[in-house]
């Protein structure tokens, strides 16, 4: 329990820049819901979710996502209504066909790197199926449909002006930011040293992130001198991990000489900061004094020291610097090529189909449409492993339940009280900032506060008047549990794609890559080391789907985690020592 409690705590924590990101999700709800009830657009809460699905940790991606979704949502109100064209009189072969449209976007979803498109083209065509079941006229229908294209479209540009124009999250500032950030660890643990006070707590795992943090947004920014960029970021990495190891120190009387150097150290950490936040070269006042102690603390110092000295190298050797830009791209999970690939994907496509028309089937013959959102479910909740699909599928409860909860209380003491949209936005802000707030966090509960503000918007925001109906809260729960069943069940008997097999393989290439980082000469350490750090990461969070799945031991999970724990240890032991 107590774990439990400190991995949420750690996950609602503060972190540079999650409420500038949360201000500009409110921002973006706050336009929508306003223009939304102003001009009577309806379904308001599809209108919120394609904010959040738009919003991305940077400008770039938001501009990426935002034209992929106005592309997919295009495509599906088409899709949907050439559906109606052809087969409004005929049922069977209108969701038949609806079938095979969301086959082909879950197809292309699995295959492509915009498979963004795919994913809404299935999840509103599915979507157009069962409002079918609720409109009889189909002009009515129709119009139902172009609303939903202009529902889904407009908050996805309205999302893309905020995010440029309000305190925006530009991939160059973001660079700095993290450059800032670890410089401040790497200065605390000198403070600390020069002080004689017991050094700030420095976990290992933190140099592996920090890593993967300045390559990533090195992907990103265009900043002119990217050469000098890379080295420079390949500098601050090794003084993030020779900090590490130094707060693993015990405490240590320091010596004249050294106390001298690590305020030179300290002074031109500072500088280079400097440098980094404008964009100007980096120059040493003189040479930091290289420390003669064959102690631990000072092999820590003079790695520091070589460390400063190969940022101010300006004419650093581009081979080496290509190798860490190209390391830099996002790293894509290996998998075969040709026949045996497509296969798969038909087969994952399949299943997502066949779970989504299994629960058409369950409600339509229950006469329950209330609980429609079980197909929706199904398609949310496709994904390549079981492991993921249940993790995904126990966010997405959780979420509903503390949206459906905020509903709730709102609908019996709070909207009682209502008569104008400012009362509504002082009810539905608070509940949109504290989705938004979890839903800027790490990817392994980020899932929960998108579900929390949708479940909540669904219930409250779904007319333009007072709600006091609390049915659609409860069928919404229903609906989601009965898709979450359908979904495991399905992907549990037919052609499970368990993430072991994964794991095994990735720890494989873990273990080399560790190998590698002790063996690459100068030229080829940054890539290297880059690579290793990006699989561990990829191994734990298959590490932590895997423990999802039906079978999984505990035995193994123990293992797995010495083996990651040993790795981690010893990148953070190469990182400072190169």
């Amino acid at each position: 329990m107590e774990s439990l409690t400190a991995r949420i705590r750690n996950e609602l924590a503060p972190f540079p820049g999650r409420m500038d990101a949360v201000w500009r999700l409110l921002a973006s709800c706050t336009v929508v819901i306003v223009c939304s009830m102003a001009l009577q657009v309806p379904s308001l809460s599809l209108s919120l979710i394609m904010v959040f699905f738009t919003a991305q940790e940077n400008t770039v991606l938001t501009r990426m996502s935002g034209m992929v979704l106005i592309i997919g949502s295009i495509l599906s109100v088409l899709a949907s209504i050439l559906l109606l064209k052809f087969f409004i009189d005929a049922p069977m072969l209108r969701i038949l066909g609806a079938a095979l449209v969301a086959f082909c976007g879950m197809y292309f979803m699995r295959a492509s790197r915009f498979g963004g498109i795919g994913f809404l083209v299935a999840l509103i065509v599915v979507y157009g199926q069962s409002m079918a079941d609720i409109y009889n006229d189909p002009e009515v229908m129709t119009r139902a449909l172009l609303w939903v294209g202009v529902a889904t479209t407009y908050p996805i540009v309205v999302t893309m002006i905020i995010q440029r124009l309000f305190r925006p999250a530009l991939p160059v500032k973001l660079l700095v930011e993290e450059y800032g950030r670890q410089l401040d660890e790497v200065e605390h643990q000198l403070d600390a040293r020069i002080a004689g006070v017991a050094a700030p707590a420095f976990h290992s795992g933190r140099v592996g992130r920090g890593v993967l943090a300045l390559q990533r947004q090195l992907a990103f920014a265009s900043l002119g001198g990217k050469e000098r960029t890379a080295a420079r970021a390949a500098a601050v990495s090794r003084l993030h991990a020779a900090a590490a190891q130094l707060a693993r120190l015990a405490p240590f009387e320091l010596s004249k000489e050294e106390r001298r150097q690590m305020m030179a150290i300290r002074e031109a950490c500072k500088s280079l900061r400097v440098c980094l936040g404008h964009d100007t070269a980096f120059k040493l006042a003189d040479v930091v004094p290289q420390c003669p102690a064959p102690l631990a603390h000072g092999a820590i110092l003079r790695e520091m020291a070589r460390a400063l000295c190969a940022a101010a190298e300006v004419d650093a050797d581009a081979a080496a610097t290509s190798d860490v830009a190209t390391a830099a791209q996002p790293l894509a999970p290996a998998a075969a090529t040709g026949n045996p690939l497509r296969i798969v994907h038909l087969k994952f496509a399949f299943k997502a189909v066949l779970a989504a028309i299994s629960t058409y089937i369950i409600y339509t013959g229950l006469q329950w449409p209330g609980i429609h959102t079980a197909m929706q479910t199904c398609i949310i909740l496709a994904l390549p492993s079981l492991g993921a699909t249940t993790h995904k599928g126990i966010t997405r409860l959780l979420g509903c339940c503390l949206g459906s909860l905020a509903a709730l209380v709102a609908t019996v003491f709070i909207v009682p009280h209502l008569d104008s949209i400012v009362g509504l936005l002082a009810m539905s802000l608070p509940i949109i900032a504290l989705g938004a707030w979890i839903a800027v966090g790490s990817p392994r509960f980020n899932y929960i506060g998108v579900q929390m503000m949708f479940a909540f918007a669904l219930a409250q925001l779904g007319s333009f008047g007072p709600v006091t109906d609390v049915t659609e809260i409860r069928d919404r729960l229903v609906g989601i549990l009965l898709g979450l069943a359908v979904s495991i069940t399905v992907y549990t008997l037919l052609w499970p794609e368990r993430g072991g097999q994964a794991l095994k393989s990735a720890l494989s290439q873990l273990r080399k890559a560790v190998a590698a980082c002790a063996h690459a000469d100068h030229r080829h350490i940054g890539a290297a080391r880059l690579q290793a750090w990006a699989l561990l990461n990829q191994c734990r969070e298959l590490q932590a789907r895997v423990a999802l799945e039906p079978g999984w031991r505990d035995r193994n999970a123990r293992r797995i985690a010495n083996v990651l724990a040993q790795a981690e240890e010893k990148l953070a032991m190469q990182q400072a020592r190169h």
